[in-house]
C-alpha cells in the first residue's frame, strides 16, 4: 500500500488486519484530530466562489497536497461542505513572504 511522502498518513505504520472474510489486508490506522500547534502562523482567508480546500492549500503552502492542514485548522466539517464566504484558517510555515539575504557585500 504506497503512501505518498507528503500525506498525513505517511509516518504511520502499514499494518496487516483481517477483513470480514478473515483475510490479511494492508491498512492504515485511523488518524486522530490533533489541533495545530498554537506558534503556527495563521491567517485568516474569506472563501470566494471558486476556492477549494485545494486551492487554498497551494497558494499558501505552494503545494496542493497539503489541503488535510487547512481542514485540520478549522471546524470539523466535510471538505466539499465549505461554501462561498465561509472564513477559514490557513497554516502556513511562517516562511511566506520572508526575504533571506544570501549575498555578502
Amino acid at each position: 500500500m504506497p503512501v505518498a511522502i507528503r500525506s498525513r498518513y505517511a509516518t504511520i505504520p502499514v499494518r496487516q488486519e483481517p477483513d470480514r472474510d478473515g483475510r490479511a489486508r494492508a491498512m492504515l490506522p485511523a488518524r486522530l484530530y490533533g489541533a495545530p500547534p498554537s506558534a503556527a502562523a495563521r491567517s485568516r482567508h474569506a472563501l470566494t466562489g471558486t476556492e477549494t480546500l485545494e486551492t487554498l492549500s497551494w497558494r499558501y503552502g505552494g503545494n496542493s497536497d497539503g489541503w488535510w492542514r487547512v481542514a485540520d485548522a478549522n471546524r470539523l466539517l466535510f471538505p466539499l461542505d465549505w461554501r462561498p464566504g465561509d472564513v477559514v484558517d490557513v497554516i502556513g510555515s511562517g516562511d511566506t513572504g520572508r526575504i533571506v539575504r544570501d549575498r555578502r557585500f
